[in-house]
């Protein structure tokens, strides 16, 4: 997955499989970190084997996201939409570079803003 406006991807910071490990945006590799699937009729992003997930299903604008075990919460929910969002429907917040950060920033949750730092290109 690339982000619209710098071409980076969605990668597990250092190809780490553990529980918690920082989800950022970084320089598109074509390693395993990047290689991202929607599971679950489309609403959970795996790789490595575990679930994109929101830091202790919190709903707050900048909270982190990282790597955990797939468990059928609402903090591993994220929903495709038109503009290349991915939606967050317990937050109703979307995936963000924050800050537009860049390549080794961690990925948070911020209000939907239809902004390029959360135009995600999902193959």
């Amino acid at each position: 997955m690339t982000l619209a406006y710098n071409g980076l991807c969605l990668d597990v910071r250092g190809a780490n499989s553990a529980n918690f490990t920082p989800v950022q945006v970084y320089t598109c590799n074509g390693t395993s970190a990047q290689q991202w699937s929607f599971v679950q009729a489309g609403t959970t992003l795996h790789a490595l084997g575990k679930c994109l997930d929101i830091n202790g299903g919190g709903t707050a604008d900048g909270t982190t996201v990282d790597l955990y075990d797939c468990n059928n919460t609402a903090a591993q929910v994220f929903i495709p939409e038109a503009n290349g969002a991915l939606y967050n429907p317990q937050s109703n917040k979307c995936l963000d570079d924050t800050g537009w950060g860049g390549s080794g920033t961690q990925a948070e949750i911020w209000d939907c803003t239809g902004n390029s730092n959360q135009n995600w290109t999902i193959p």
